[in-house]
């Protein structure tokens, strides 16, 4: 009764929350920056990282440092289907928005529409992998080429997953990252922004104030403590906290990454095979014992895409996925971009029907494939799902 498996988990040691309490109280927030930022570079060799206190905060700069010559209006491509601070960081950037629709069967754009935003006079495309799957990046650049439109990777989850052995996060002249709680990084916090060559000047607000460094070591704590099953019951059970909802955030100040972020996230990319690993396989069971069963429906990855396996996408009828929410089966995005009133004013009026994007937002849940869920809760799960047969 009061065990609850969150929907998504990426873990914090206690040692890691040790050292960065101790680093933090050292004032080695420079050196904290600077090891992460080395260690970040072995994963992305000739990629410039600017890193920053969110993955919101990455978009909006590099939309911002990217802004089209004079005389181009700002409009920028996104997916209906995606979290709404992508919508929110396009807004703070300045820009105006034209949404595209996403294929249901395999999470990708769908080409057909995003070409008609292009068409409309689009000058960006911000392409986004959702729950570790990775999409055709290089099909999309080639698809904006004629246009002149520059196109941004949101990798926020890409989670280790790649397309054709590159690592999502490299697939474009501009990537985005995020270190939140659930991403495949997490360092309670923080982002990065990556681009090919030399580095653009970025002015950011200071992050390392000690109130700052402090709130996001507290939070880092808690969101670990709390997110073990048996005590996970508690903070799903307050409604004020809204676990389990996507929110729309207004884009703040961006502002450079937290001392205690930079220091979790060392530890973070430190565990990152094993972790990888271990969720692959878990993504592995599930399609081998849903592969044939009724009532939902898989989707199925691109050629050459191997998984991050942050979660494992399904659908399957609403009223189903309610039943299943203790056993960490959760619909992430249940609204498109569209229904937020909060982006209405900023969204351009188009004839594009987003079919795709709304099926999406209907019957799209994902499975949890962390370290939390233990092979009785899986094993569980899917008789649950095998039986509805």
């Amino acid at each position: 009764m009061f065990r609850h498996i969150p929907p998504v988990y990426s873990a914090i040691g206690p040692s890691a929350l040790w050292r960065a309490a101790r680093d933090q109280l050292g004032n080695g927030a420079p050196r904290l920056r600077l090891a992460a930022q080395e260690r970040l570079a072995r994963l992305y060799p000739d990629r410039a990282i600017t890193l920053t206190d969110s993955g919101t905060s990455a978009l909006l700069l590099a939309l911002r440092l990217t802004l089209p010559a004079s005389g181009r209006a700002p409009l920028v491509a996104v997916p209906a289907y995606a979290c709404p601070d992508v919508g929110a960081a396009a807004v703070g950037a300045g820009y105006r928005i034209m949404l595209y629709d996403t294929n249901p069967e395999t999470l990708s754009p769908d080409l057909s529409s995003l070409r008609r935003c292009l068409d409309a006079g689009c000058s960006h495309v911000v392409a986004v992998h959702l729950f570790g799957w990775i999409v055709d990046i290089g099909a999309i650049i080639e698809l904006a080429r004629p246009y002149g439109a520059l196109v941004i990777e949101d990798a926020a989850q890409q989670a280790g997953g790649t397309k054709g052995g590159v690592r999502g996060g490299a697939l474009a002249d501009w990537s985005i990252l995020s270190f939140g709680r659930g991403k495949g990084f997490n360092a309670g916090g923080g982002g990065a922004v990556l681009q090919r060559g030399s580095a653009w000047p970025v002015r950011m607000a200071d992050g390392d104030a000690p109130m700052l460094s402090s709130v996001a070591l507290a939070k880092a704590a808690a969101g670990e403590l709390l997110s073990r099953p048996w005590l996970y019951w508690l903070p799903n059970a307050v409604p004020a906290l809204r676990l389990g909802e996507t929110v729309h955030h207004t884009a703040g100040v961006p502002r450079a990454i937290s001392a205690t972020s930079a220091a979790l996230l060392v530890e973070a990319i430190g565990r990152e095979a094993d972790d990888l690993t271990a969720r692959r396989r878990v993504e592995t069971q599930y399609a081998e014992a849903l592969r044939h069963a009724t009532g939902l429906r898989l989707c199925v990855a691109g050629a050459d895409m191997h998984s991050g396996a942050l979660r494992y996408p399904v659908r399957l009828p609403p009223e189903i996925g309610v039943t299943l929410r203790a056993l960490g089966v959760a619909r992430s995005y249940p609204r498109t971009l569209a229904q937020y009133p909060e982006l209405a004013t900023s969204i351009e009026a188009g004839a594009e029907p987003l079919h795709g994007a709304a099926e999406l937002a209907e019957t799209l849940h994902t499975l949890p494939t962390h370290a939390r869920l233990r092979r009785a809760d899986r094993d569980r799960l899917i008789a649950r799902l095998l039986a509805r047969r």
